[in-house]
């Protein structure tokens, strides 16, 4: 290698090009610079320049990195090939290395270019030295001693073709010294691997005379694996032309093919949790309808989201995040049978490829056997999470004929999942795509709400069972559309809950509710709490506690008027988080109540350990109480447990006086119902507050 050696650049940001100098100036490296921009200059370049090493920008404005890497291997093949990108994927990188690039550096990362280029260079140089030997076989001892890579003759005149000469690389290399080797036919260093398809194309040049070249595995003495592509030449006799030796010059390559295998693994697998990306799916997916079609075989395809995640992503940051979707992802794979494919698209987006079934039970076990993983806690740095996941579930040939139309029936369905309430499964059904625009339409009216002001809230009144004395009252959200009339909250709160406008729209309830209990209590009615409901995003927003206090400071409500109702499953999704807010909010004097009590988790353990205030019975069990023997237990083990722990209780959804009487005798204090009050406008709220009393039984 001379002092100086000339470098044509391809590349046509001249900042870049002088970047790139600048670097390898400073590792010692010292070149002769055309620069060109066009293949008209890249070809006129080659053959009067004469570069020894070429460097090559992968984005270029008159043709691409690869069209200048076909040029130069067609005009100079033996000069180094080296790309320098910023843009260069793992696909690209992979397609360029095995169209001939040495090489690529990313631009951010150029402090590796100088190594790369001596690299580069040495191969270069070892190359030419390679074709020297081959033109001088009977020179060969001084520079095929020297040579760093193994070097090998065989005998051409002898059936089993024997070894006639190693040299010392080959004795470094393979851990094999000259006196073992010698007289042995080369196939030892297959060990048992023989079944290699690469080894025909061996076959096939001593057959033919002629030269070929092969990767193959090979095996050191000590039984480790190596990489070797090899090289194989005929030597002649020059007087009869005769075939009397083989040249084999070895490379190991090893390294290149660990990092090659590693970019291909990157390209197909998702980097945070090694299963199937998009690419392999969409292949594995090709595969399955191939044979589907040919067989007649249906298959499914199941779209699995985490509910909630990102509501722990936002709060929680991003490391929680990964580590929870690893261990999900561990779960996932868990599930499934060999010949599946599970596979993440990004984010908490999962997708199950059963396909080989006998029928559509194979694919509902697995479903529900992923969703039985999930809903498992979650324990990460001695923290315990609790989430759910909703699916949805196309089949083939049924819901699509091909990968993308699965694919976004698949998603349908699992969006109606979510709507149903979460942690469940949907099969798709062509419906869905109409509730999907409606979804989506509603979703965007409600931003359009906020904005006009459409949303207003109503009250429904709590009263004492023994008096029928008003003694709170809880606001519940209500959306005037303009053209749809009044829009009930099952409706358009799930839709809320799935985008970021439940924080927006909670904040809004909370300072509206406080500010009409103040205005009432400043007109001399009567002071009693009042409750909101708050949703899990909402309790796990790191800026509720400083709303609450705000809200409290600017309208004037005294803190305790202010009841703050939390499901379980809320409270349950992060419990040490949750109870740390509650405890804040306790600590302002704030009252809490946990609603649908005996719906979610009803874990005692932590049930004792809240800072709640009171219980409410959820109307489920209040419903059927006064004929079903099992609710009517519920309902007075409940009151118990509040009773033992000083809390307050009050039964929701009492719609009967048999209810009511019933709940007053087993010494349930408070409740709230159609009975007594249907929930009604702020106006007529006032006008309860000014009675004071409603009739009970």
């Amino acid at each position: 290698m001379t002092s100086t050696l000339k470098m044509l650049m391809v590349e046509d940001v001249p900042s870049d090009a002088e970047i790139v100098l600048r670097e390898l100036k400073r590792n010692g490296l010292e070149f002769i610079v055309r620069r060109v921009e066009t293949e008209a200059e890249l070809r006129r370049e080659c053959v009067e320049f004469e570069p020894d090493i070429i460097v090559s920008d992968f984005a270029l404005p008159h043709f691409d990195g690869l069209s200048a890497l076909r040029i130069v291997r067609k005009l100079r093949p033996d000069v180094p090939f080296i790309f320098v990108s910023g843009t260069i994927g793992e696909e690209t990188a992979i397609e360029s290395l095995r169209g001939g690039a040495n090489d690529y550096v990313l631009k951010t990362n150029l402090s590796r270019l100088p190594t790369a280029v001596r690299r580069a260079l040495q191969d270069a140089d070892e190359r030419a030295k390679r074709l020297e030997t081959e033109e001088a076989l009977r020179l060969r001892d001084r520079a095929v001693e020297a040579s760093v890579n193994p070097i090998v003759i065989v005998s051409a005149t002898d059936p089993d073709m024997p070894l006639v000469y190693v040299n010392r690389a080959f004795e470094q290399v393979t851990g094999y010294s000259r006196a073992e080797v010698i007289g042995c036919n080369s196939r030892f260093l297959l060990g048992e691997d023989h079944d290699q398809p690469e080894l025909d194309k061996i076959r096939r040049a001593i057959t033919e005379q002629c030269d070929g070249q092969a990767v193959l595995r090979n095996y050191r003495k000590d039984g480790s694996l190596f990489w070797n592509k090899l090289y194989v030449t005929p030597v002649r006799d020059p007087r009869s032309n005769r075939v009397t030796h083989f040249v084999g010059v070895q490379y190991d390559v090893t390294e290149i093919k660990g990092y090659q295998e590693e970019l291909e693994h990157q390209a197909n697998h998702d980097a945070l949790t090694g299963l199937a990306n998009r690419n392999l799916l969409k292949d594995r997916l090709r595969q399955a309808l191939a044979l589907a079609h040919r067989y007649k075989r249906p298959f499914d395809l199941t779209f699995i989201d985490l509910d909630n995640f990102k509501l722990i992503n936002d709060s929680l940051g991003h490391d929680i995040g990964d580590r929870l979707l690893k261990i999900a992802a561990e779960r996932l794979a868990a599930c499934v049978q060999e010949g599946d494919t599970v596979a993440r698209l990004g984010g908490d987006e999962f997708v199950l490829l059963v396909a080989e079934q006998e029928h559509e039970e194979g694919t509902y076990r697995a479903v529900q056997r992923v969703m039985a993983a999930i809903s498992q806690p979650f324990l990460i740095d001695q923290r315990e999470f609790k989430i759910t996941c909703s699916a949805g579930i196309a089949s083939f040939p049924r819901d699509g004929e091909d990968a993308d139309t699965l694919l976004r029936n698949a998603d349908t369905a699992m969006y109606r999942a979510k709507d149903l309430g979460r942690n469940n499964f949907q099969l798709y059904s062509s419906d869905m795509n109409a509730d999907l625009g409606e979804r989506l339409t509603l979703e965007t009216d409600l931003w359009n709400a906020v904005k006009r002001n459409e949303l207003v809230l109503h009250y429904q009144p709590k009263v004492e069972l023994k008096t029928g004395r008003i003694v709170g009252m809880e606001a519940l959200l209500r959306w005037r559309h303009p053209t749809r009339g009044m829009i009930p909250p099952g409706k358009f709160i799930p839709v809320a809950e799935a985008s970021s406008l439940i924080t927006e729209i909670g904040t809004w309830v909370i300072n509206e509710a406080c500010r009409n209990n103040k205005a009432w209590q400043d007109d001399n009615l009567r002071a009693v709490p009042i409750a909101v409901n708050i949703s899990a995003r909402q309790l796990h927003d790191k800026d509720l506690v400083d709303t609450v206090r705000t809200v409290l400071q600017t309208t004037r409500l005294r803190p305790e008027h202010l009841e703050i109702e939390l499901t379980e499953s809320a409270v349950m999704m992060h419990p040490e988080d949750a109870i740390n807010t509650m405890a804040r909010l306790r600590g302002m004097d704030v009252r809490i109540a946990l609603d649908d009590f005996g719906t979610g988790y009803s874990s005692l353990s932590y049930l004792k350990r809240l800072p709640v205030t009171g219980l409410k019975i959820d109307q489920s069990f209040v419903r059927d109480l006064a004929f079903d023997p099992d609710d009517a237990a519920i309902v007075r083990a409940i009151v118990a447990v509040a009773h033992e722990l000083m809390l307050d209780v009050i039964a929701e959804g009492v719609e009967t006086a048999e209810q009511a009487e019933f709940l007053k005798t087993h010494g349930c204090t408070e409740a709230q119902g159609y009975y007594f009050a249907r929930p009604v406008p702020a106006d007529q709220m006032r006008a309860l507050l000014e009675r004071g009393n409603l009739p009970v039984v």
